[in-house]
């Protein structure tokens, strides 16, 4: 019986004419499992590469080691997209170039053949990235009733270029979030942080209390006039950097206060004035250490676990640094690591969203430099692969010396960038963003994968079923992995600091027939689960001892019947045995079960205590396809549980 063949990504023709499965299954011959289209940036040999095709293969379930495995019916978060920036710095850029410049940058970031970019963000009054200090009520004496308010300043140059973008995209998510209020709301009297201080708060830079109900209706004035503009506020945070009190415009909140303000004063007024943008806490790092305060975790945690705020947050906004003395002596950028914090929140409440809204290469402007790109594969990737839905970039444009700011000297990187001459400089992070916002656009749903390597990846499928794999490799030796979906697999080779996208169709169906006349192989499994495993603080009885193979560990249960342990091969296969090394529970009454979803398993056969003479067992059964097979215990012979060495399970190869 032959394979059904999947229709190459690409257009097959011949002779000018669309070719069907059957004509592509007798050009590349009945064992075709399908093609995959490689797109590659890499620091050497180029940012914008398409290789020649790959072409799926039987996958070798013996074969368990650099692999990523690729699991399209574990569907997960439902992506935003990508985006970045317009501050107003990057306005200001833009405003300065000729009108052919700037189309083309926006089409560089929002046109077809650009970024596609879909996501935009800004700030509420000015920031460090701005060309002035100033908020939308700057009056000397306090102005409750905000009879002052006005956006009139960000008119000179941040509204146009939304408008702007909008024309090339006009389904753009906008996000904002104030750096500071007006200086008469806050304790401080100023808008900007303590000079010099970072995240010490010495002083109290917070919001004053009797002014909570003003700034509620100060924000929700500013979603109303950039509605009027034709800018309607997707997600409003309610602070960047809620803890944090740099040298530019800052504000700090305790989890008491912002569970007050939003709870009894944002949240009603967005709603009493019918603005169903949503509302965004934290919007600072994943750390959790000391220079975070709180920290993620504890600050989401404690401000979601409120009732009545929790009503009317939609979200948790964050952004991609680290840092501590070290580093900040050294003048170097420090990669976070803290993506658990992510998981740990998620758990807690899984309806909450999880956006990304700032990353830059701060400490100057690394014109030209790869560092960049290589930390934009390390970070969107690992964010995606916890539950992220949103990635969004700083600054869309600096000049040659990473601005302008203001008030301070704060030098960062963008993938575009000015030189002196007001040329277009396309940094290499640009084309890491490029490929991974035209890969992850709205709708796209994050799929699980696996790896037993230390690349980053990450993959996703679109509504049409093509799946894209977004593989890193930010060290600097190749590595090469293969690429397993079901029973078919690919070779990929990950260039040094690169990031490859492999694309394929997921219309696949993978092949039924058992060969009985193959050889007989050994394969590993590549992971495994328990029912239980014996708590011991000195050794390691947890499932993944069975498989190390390590005879001096083991997997041990709980001291109960019916426990079990399930073995997961790198690919579907024909299976046909398992070969078991016991310490203890052999002579024991269980059945051997197989699935092909990790869920639903059916018994292949059904072992006796009498049976089992020897902790060394082999269990041979009628071959069948399948993913998973499972040790199900039903009766032990003696009074400790059951605990094996080492497993392998056998396939017709």
């Amino acid at each position: 019986m032959k394979k059904k063949v999947v229709a190459n990504l690409l257009t097959f023709t011949m002779l000018g004419t669309v070719l069907s499965n059957t004509q592509i299954s007798q050009v590349y011959g009945a064992e075709d499992l399908g093609r995959a289209t490689v797109h590659v940036v890499a620091k050497e040999g180029g940012y914008d590469q398409t290789l020649p095709d790959l072409s799926f293969k039987k996958a070798d379930v013996t074969q368990s080691k650099n692999y990523v495995k690729v699991c399209p019916k574990e569907k997960r978060q439902t992506f935003l997209g990508v985006g970045g920036a317009m501050t107003e710095s990057a306005a200001y850029n833009l405003q300065k170039l000729t009108p052919q410049q700037q189309e083309e940058v926006y089409e560089a970031y929002f046109g077809e053949s650009g970024s596609r970019y879909s996501i935009l963000r800004s700030s509420i009054g000015s920031a460090d990235f701005s060309t002035r200090s100033y908020s939308y009520n700057d009056t000397e004496e306090p102005d409750p009733e905000l009879k002052n308010f006005t956006i009139e300043k960000d008119w000179d140059y941040i509204i146009p270029a939304i408008q702007k973008a909008q024309s090339y995209r006009p389904d753009l998510k906008f996000f904002a979030a104030p750096w500071a209020p007006p200086a008469w709301m806050k304790n401080s009297g100023v808008r900007r942080g303590q000079t010099g201080t970072a995240g010490l708060n010495l002083i109290d830079n917070s919001v004053k209390p009797e002014y909570y109900e003003s700034y509620a209706n100060y924000l929700a004035k500013y979603i109303q006039e950039y509605k009027k503009a034709g800018i309607d506020v997707y997600a409003l945070s309610i602070q960047n950097e809620t803890q944090n009190n740099p040298k530019w415009e800052a504000a700090t909140w305790s989890t008491d206060a912002v569970i007050d303000f939003i709870g009894n004063h944002l949240g009603p007024t967005l709603e009493n004035n019918h603005l169903d943008s949503q509302i965004l806490i934290w919007d600072w790092d994943k750390g959790n250490d000391p220079m975070h305060h709180d920290g993620f975790v504890k600050f989401n945690t404690n401000v979601l676990n409120n009732a009545n705020a929790r009503k009317y947050i939609d979200g948790i906004a964050f952004h991609w640094y680290a840092g501590d003395l070290w580093h900040e002596m050294e003048g170097v950028p420090m990669w976070s690591e803290d993506f658990y914090s992510l998981d740990e929140v998620k758990s807690q409440f899984s309806d909450i969203h999880l956006y990304a809204t700032e990353a830059c290469q701060e400490k100057g402007p690394w014109f030209g430099s790869f560092d960049p790109a290589d930390r934009y594969i390390y970070d969107i990737l690992n964010d995606f692969e916890h539950g992220t839905e949103s990635w969004i970039d700083w600054n869309l444009v600096l000049d040659k010396d990473g601005g302008p700011t203001q008030g301070v000297v704060n030098q960062c990187h963008a993938p575009i960038m000015l030189d002196q001459n007001n040329k277009i400089c396309y940094q290499p992070s640009y084309y890491i963003l490029k490929q991974i916002s035209r890969t992850v656009q709205p709708g796209t749903v994050s799929i699980k994968t696996t790896t037993d390597t230390d690349i980053a990846k990450t993959a996703v499928i679109d509504d049409h079923g093509i799946i894209s794999v977004m593989l890193g490799n930010v060290t600097d030796e190749e590595k090469n992995i293969t690429l397993v979906d079901d029973d078919r697999s690919v070779d990929v080779t990950l260039k040094p600091h690169s990031l490859t996208t492999v694309k394929y169709d997921s219309n696949y169906q993978s092949d039924d027939n058992i060969d009985t006349t193959l050889p007989e192989a050994k394969a590993k499994p590549i992971a495994a689960t328990a029912s239980s495993y014996e708590k011991n603080p000195v050794y390691d009885y947890q499932a993944g001892s069975a498989i190390d193979d390590d005879k001096n560990s083991r997997w041990a249960s709980d001291w109960t019947n019916q426990e079990h342990i399930t073995f997961e091969l790198l690919s579907r296969a024909t299976i046909c045995g398992i070969q078991l090394n016991f310490e203890n529970g052999y002579d024991a009454l269980f059945d051997i079960q197989v699935s092909d979803d990790g869920e639903n398993f059916q018994t292949v056969k059904t072992v006796m205590i009498e049976e089992m003479q020897s902790p060394d067992v082999t269990i041979s059964f009628d071959p069948v396809k399948a993913r998973y097979v499972r040790f199900q215990g039903i009766q032990r012979n003696n009074k400790y549980g059951y605990s094996i060495y080492d497993a392998n399970i056998l396939v017709k190869q």
